[in-house]
């Protein structure tokens, strides 16, 4: 029997859901007109609209800077967020697989690893040690190595749990109709754990792009800079002309918006796949 609602737990949330609307809504707000302001307006950073309008000067502004530094790091920020996201989809689900699958003593100290990984923060000064003995230390190359060992724990737990609901006799049914190792995970089970897919790739790709602390660590040099880094070079500790500053991150907030307004749903089903699953 469905128990009805009072007027009050009714009304109780209705006004949640207006408060939360609005203080995630006055960000942007705040965002937007502080970045159509001139330098002196902007630096009172209040709610008010503007004087004078200078959403013009502000962006051109942004998008020439340094010779369109915002263009290469943006590049920069693309290539990330690509090749990391390829390379752990792929490392995380076959590891899953493999670690869901077998058994034996090897197994129990992987999964130990991992776990650990999920727990242990990552040491700046050891990880750029490693960086620098392998010759890619503050390179692209580098970086991306580093977003894959640090998301990688997480990614592989997802689908390790997701791996788990997918009965054995299915592995044994294709091995019976002549596939390989290979062949049974790329062409049976991969297919398979797509909702899990679809997760790792939406939600570490908005992990990835926005990451500030790592490219900040284990990168220099502006020409390698990633939109992060662009935004936060506009910031002085003298003076700063906060309609530039909130003009570069409206532009590079707008790839992950676009990706939000075209891929809610997915990101909904993801989520909820990965509850039930793992």
């Amino acid at each position: 029997m469905v128990r009805k609602r009072s007027l009050l737990s009714k009304i109780l949330e209705v006004i949640i859901v207006l408060v939360t609307v609005i203080t995630h809504w006055i960000i942007f707000y705040f965002a937007i007109i502080t970045s159509g302001k001139e330098k002196a307006d902007a630096a009172r950073l209040t709610l008010e609209l503007p004087e004078k309008w200078n959403f013009l000067e502000n962006y051109t502004y942004v998008l020439q800077y340094q010779n369109g530094a915002l263009l290469k790091a943006f590049r920069n920020s693309m290539i990330l967020t690509v090749s990391a996201i390829l390379i752990l989809v792929l490392a995380a689900a076959s590891t899953a697989y493999l670690l869901q699958r077998r058994t034996g003593t090897i197994r129990a100290i992987s999964n130990k690893l991992i776990l650990a990984g999920l727990i242990v923060p990552a040491a700046v000064i050891p990880t750029y040690w490693m960086l620098d003995r392998l010759h890619i230390a503050n390179t692209l190359m580098g970086l991306i190595a580093v977003e894959v060992a640090t998301l990688f724990p997480f990614a592989t737990m997802l689908y390790k749990g997701y791996v788990a609901t997918i009965p054995v006799e299915i592995d044994e049914a294709a091995i019976i109709d002549g596939c390989g190792p290979f062949s049974l995970f790329w062409r049976v089970i991969f297919p398979m754990v797509k909702p899990i897919t679809a997760t790792v790739v939406i939600l570490r790709s908005i992990v990835v792009y926005n990451d500030f602390q790592n490219p900040l660590y284990y990168m220099s040099g502006s020409g390698s800079q990633t939109v992060q880094l662009f935004v936060f070079s506009l910031k002085s500790a003298w003076t700063t002309d906060y309609g530039h500053l909130f003009a570069a991150a409206i532009i590079v907030s707008m790839p992950i918006i676009i990706l939000y307004l075209f891929l809610n749903k997915k990101i909904l089903e993801g989520m909820t796949a990965g509850a039930v699953k793992g």
